[in-house]
């Protein structure tokens, strides 16, 4: 169930653009799962500009001391005001929100694909699969080196692949490239191997993604690949209506129903 929570920063980090931060909330800690987001206020606390929170990926847990972690990138004026803050600073949250990732306890093969502001989730989905054990593959991509997670933010065991060259090219890091035969690319292809696939992608690279499934997979049955929709999540109750997603069963809303689809019901 979400709550308005104040908890009180315990560091922040910055890695180019990218911002670690730390707070302290056992409340949080003991039940978030990835996939699920909050609800941010980046604004000083007499002031309303910004006005509307700021949807940000939980990127991290340590449920020993109760430490949750966010991943964001510091690119207007929500965020520019978040980065600010430091060690013991409160801030002012909504959460959890949304549908996490559903991983199934028999997965033994993980295969992560992500670009952009679902990225922090991959990571901690990343954290909780290593501790079931197993083979956990991430294809990160970005626009530019410093929009890319640090490999130690990672669990060690997990093979990491990040590429600078837009959002698309962890799409592009599926390819076999070393062979001519399209049906050898295939048996090679990660996607042939993984037990689960889970995405943090924009809209249009998912089609892609279906498409590069639909090619490798002999049989795609449900739950193989899922999908979260990082856009922009204002209520995060459903009730603006601003953020509906057409999938095979009607319009749903991406902070409600989601922001976790299986990648096959979307349209």
């Amino acid at each position: 169930m979400a709550h308005f929570l104040t908890p009180a920063i315990i560091e922040q980090r910055a890695f180019g653009k990218l911002h670690w931060l730390t707070f302290q909330s056992p409340e949080l800690a003991s039940g978030v799962r990835p996939g699920q987001y909050l609800l941010v206020r980046c604004a000083a606390p007499q002031s309303y500009d910004p006005l509307l929170r700021r949807t940000i990926f939980v990127a991290g847990v340590d449920r020993s001391n109760g430490a949750v972690s966010l991943l964001y990138v510091r690119n207007e004026r929500g965020t520019d005001w978040l980065a600010q803050c430091d060690g013991g600073d409160q801030l002012d949250i909504f959460g959890p929100l949304g549908t996490p990732f559903n991983l199934d306890p028999r997965t033994r093969s993980l295969l992560l694909i992500g670009a952009g502001p679902g990225l922090g989730a991959l990571l901690f989905l990343a954290h909780e699969a290593a501790a079931h054990g197993g083979a956990i593959v991430l294809l990160a991509s970005a626009t530019a080196d410093d929009l890319l997670p640090p490999p130690f933010l990672l669990p060690p065991d997990v093979e990491y692949q990040a590429s600078p060259d837009g959002d698309d090219s962890a799409l592009e890091l599926l390819e076999v490239c070393d062979t001519n035969s399209s049906a050898s690319a295939a048996l090679q292809s990660p996607i042939s191997w993984a037990d689960q696939l889970c995405a943090a992608l924009p809209p249009a690279h998912l089609i892609t993604l279906s498409d590069r499934i639909r090619s490798t997979k002999l049989r795609w049955q449900d739950g193989f690949a899922q999908a979260l929709l990082a856009d922009g999540m204002p209520c995060g109750i459903g009730v603006c209506q601003s953020c509906l997603v057409e999938t095979r069963h009607g319009l749903r809303t991406r902070c409600k129903d989601g922001p976790v689809f299986d990648l096959r019901e979307l349209r």
